[in-house]
This record gives C-alpha cells, structure tokens and sequence, in this order.
C-alpha cells in the first residue's frame, strides 16, 4: 500500500506500507524506524520550529520540532522504544540561490537539534544542494529510495 505524504503532513505506519513524498525542495523529509518492530514514520515539513501559542496554526507536521514530537509519541504508543528508533533526514535544498534564503539550512539544523535533544541517532541524510528530491520508504524492510529531480 502507498502512502503519499504531502507538505504538512505526517503518518505513521507498520507493515507493507510504502510512504512518499514528492517534490521536496527546502522542505525536510524526517523518517523514524523502528526496525525491531517493523513501524516507521514520514513527516514532510515546511519550516524549522513551532512559534507556539496563537501564531501556531495546530499542524504539528508544519514544523520540524512538533513534527519530530507527534512522530515519536505516535510510535511509543505503538510500543517503540525510545533507544531502537533511527532517523534519517532528506530535503533541505536552497532551490534558489539567488535568493539567498537559508530555510534548507534552518529545517536542517532544527532537525538535528531536535533529534539531539529527544535521544534519536540521526543514521543517515540526504540534504542540501540545490535540486528537489522525491523520496519512498518502505516499512516492510526501512528501504529508503530517494530520486533527485532537476
């Protein structure tokens, strides 16, 4: 079963299921696995932390921080331990150079910071440049394929 992820959005799954995420620019894909239990998590965000209070709009999968956050409470629920879960993080392009715009970096950089303070090793990422990915996870076996559109 495929799962498309679009921008703002997240899910969690376990199984067969293969989750994607198309067109991903300055955006961050973040995966979660747990690959004792076979779940896994796609968030695909658009910026690096949560304003909070009335500015949030209550997407958690807006923001790298909350999304991080919603993944990993929506993965302890389904029994996943803390210390088995592995992240990977893929996107955060700057897809206009000329325009100078760091939020690529700045999604990145919540990422790992956010990572860092929840307990998750970051195991692998694919990020920067200045091309759009397209990402698939399969959580049958944590395969991830990533294809870079020019």
């Amino acid at each position: 079963m495929d799962i498309e992820v679009k921008m703002c959005e997240l899910a969690v799954t376990r199984g067969r299921a293969n989750l994607k995420a198309l067109g991903v620019g300055s955006c961050l894909v973040i995966l979660l696995y747990d690959p004792v239990l076979g779940i896994g998590g796609l968030a695909h965000v658009m910026l690096p932390t949560s304003p909070g209070g009335r500015h949030d709009n209550g997407n958690k999968a807006n923001y790298v921080d909350t999304a991080i956050t919603e993944m990993l409470g929506r993965m302890r629920s389904l029994n996943c331990k803390r210390g088995d879960i592995k992240a990977r993080i893929i996107g955060g392009a700057n897809m206009f150079p000329r325009f100078n715009s760091d939020i690529g970096d700045s999604n990145v950089r919540a990422a790992r910071t956010t990572l860092e303070k929840e307990g998750i090793q970051l195991a692998a990422e694919a990020i920067g440049g200045s091309v759009g990915r397209s990402v698939e996870f399969s959580i049958s076996d944590g395969m991830v394929t990533i294809r870079e559109r020019f």
